[in-house]
């Protein structure tokens, strides 16, 4: 169990190593600002094809109903 607890915290001290170096060099800056980039890219695509999604279940059925009545 002890050793469970000493690889976790190795763990995030190398994550949080990791993190210092990707936000204080330059090159990592670059590849943070390119990561978060895509995460909105893909976040983004996500809401519009959520919204098309909407917007086609409400005109098929403003259509069925236009047709029945």
């Amino acid at each position: 169990m002890k050793t469970a607890f000493v690889y976790k915290l190795i763990y995030r001290l190398i994550l949080w190593a990791s993190a210092a170096y990707f936000l204080t060099t330059a090159a990592g800056q670059l590849f943070t600002l390119l990561l978060v980039v895509a995460l909105f890219y893909f976040v983004a695509r996500l809401v519009f094809a959520l919204a098309w999604r909407l917007f086609v279940g409400f005109v098929f059925v403003l259509i069925i109903i236009l047709l029945i009545f």
